[in-house]
């Protein structure tokens, strides 16, 4: 880990001419490193790039998480919005290239005959006409420029939310499935928990038939034995509710999940953490900050746009076509039409239009700077939140390994000396619970400590590139 001293510089290209001036906003990040003190690296490091997935070494996850990119439909919108932008992108292309149309009609009109304030004769007049028309805005300032650099910001910006949209797609994935294993994983432990707990039931039983338990031990038998069934119907719908999940997010219906899920497995070892680099990198790797980097652009190039309505604008029409009364001389010379008008507009005064629309623009700039800093601090939150929570969740499976082992002789040892006489029926009672509590704990911490790990990569931008 190193320690590092980063300055965020935004600077924006916003006036209309070349050589624009800067806008510079500061963010310096803390001169600290990433993980805490305390961060329990794994054995070794590695950068699994866009497939993060693959650190928790489940070929099933694997699976799942590539039947959702390919169905799921928030992503399919998103890469539909990569497309609409690039249409949009060409659209403003266009404006470079001139406008050119055909057009052909037959006119007949009548002419007054007062119109000179004296009686006359009045007439008719009939005639067709064909011909071409061009328009074409010159690019001479630079405008139509500013607009087709914005439209292709956007396309980027649209990558960078798709690359946003499926990172959170897998990792909802990947948590939903680990979600999955541990209540699959504590409904295991509740059955054998329940097998154990009919066995002393019985052998209560037998000794109250035999006078040496009393009928209070046969309650609390029961009591802890009837508890312990209890808890199955609540984890029967957490896991009934996890195959619903991982179904919305794969774009399928529940009944045309992948066969292998419904298999019982255990919980994947994930104890690889990611190559985390410096927070330099996070700049790189998070599709949320090329996001809010490129709204920064789109605000800057909205800005340059603005300024621009102060310059004046180039345009030439022109036409070309032939006018005849007769249709057989449509085509002869003295038909010939033809006009060529440049012109060159400028606005003097617009009532300050221009002038509200600047400052506009140069608020949404400040707005999107602003967002960006904003945006950078969170994902070092997210970062340090992610690997200190990870860090204590080892601890905490680690600790709870001694507590299990401990839990194990405690359950043995009230069982033996019970059935020697030696220790009351509440001890063991108070064993079996313990026991019980304690290894569903130890799976959910197991389970948590690989969604910590998820949660790091997903802070990391989990290999996101453009």
């Amino acid at each position: 880990m190193t320690r590092y001293v980063s300055t965020i510089m935004i600077a924006s290209l916003l006036t209309v001419f070349p050589g624009y001036g800067r806008h510079d906003r500061e963010l310096s990040l803390a001169d600290q490193s990433w993980a805490p003190d305390s961060m329990t690296v794994a054995a070794a490091q590695a950068d699994f790039g866009k497939q993060w997935w693959h650190a928790l070494n489940d070929p099933m996850l694997d699976t799942l998480i590539a039947i959702g990119e390919q169905n799921n439909y928030n992503a399919a919108a998103a890469a539909r919005r990569i497309s609409v932008a690039r249409q949009q992108l060409g659209e403003a292309r266009s404006s470079w290239f001139p406008q050119i149309g055909l057009s052909a009609g037959y006119t007949r009109e009548g002419l007054s005959g007062r119109t000179d304030g004296r009686s006359g004769n009045t007439g008719t007049a009939s005639f067709f006409n064909a011909g071409a028309n061009l328009s074409w805005e010159i690019d001479v300032f630079g405008k139509i420029s500013r607009q087709v650099s914005r439209a292709a910001k956007y396309v980027k910006l649209s990558a960078a939310e798709y690359g946003g949209v499926m990172l959170a797609l897998d990792s909802e994935i990947a948590a939903s499935y680990i979600n999955l294993l541990v209540s699959r994983r504590q409904l295991h432990i509740a059955d054998i928990h329940t097998f154990n707990q009919d066995t002393i039931l019985k052998m209560v039983e037998t000794r109250y038939r035999t006078g040496l338990a009393s009928k209070l031990e046969v309650a609390q038998a029961r009591t802890l034995y009837y508890s312990t069934i209890a808890t199955v119907p609540m984890l029967e719908a957490s896991i009934t509710s996890s195959y619903n999940s991982l179904s919305v997010l794969l774009g399928v219906m529940p009944d045309s999940l992948p066969d292998g899920l419904y298999d019982e497995k255990q919980l994947p070892e994930g104890t690889i953490l990611p190559a985390i680099g410096t927070p330099a990198d996070l700049l790189r790797r998070r599709p949320d900050i090329a996001a809010a980097e490129n709204n920064v652009d789109i605000a800057a190039s909205a800005l340059g746009i603005a300024k621009s309505e102060y310059l004046p604008s180039l345009s030439v029409s022109a036409s070309v076509g032939t006018q005849a009364h007769d249709i057989r001389d449509m085509f002869g010379s003295q038909s010939l039409t033809y006009s060529v008008a440049p012109t060159l507009s400028w606005t003097l005064f617009d009532g300050l239009s221009r002038r509200y629309a600047t400052a506009a623009a140069r608020e949404d700039l400040e707005i999107q700077v602003d967002n960006y800093n904003l945006t950078v601090l969170t994902a070092v939150e997210e970062v340090r939140n992610a690997l200190a929570s990870y860090s204590a969740s080892q601890r905490h499976v680690e600790r709870l390994e001694k507590v299990l082992e401990n839990c194990r002789e405690e359950v043995r040892l009230s069982v033996e000396l019970y059935k020697q006489g030696l220790t009351v029926f509440s001890n063991v009672v108070d064993a079996q619970q313990d026991y019980l509590t304690y290894e569903n704990e130890m799976v959910q911490a197991q389970g948590n400590t690989l969604i910590s790990l998820i949660n790091v990569y997903k802070a990391l931008g989990g290999g996101w590139s453009e």
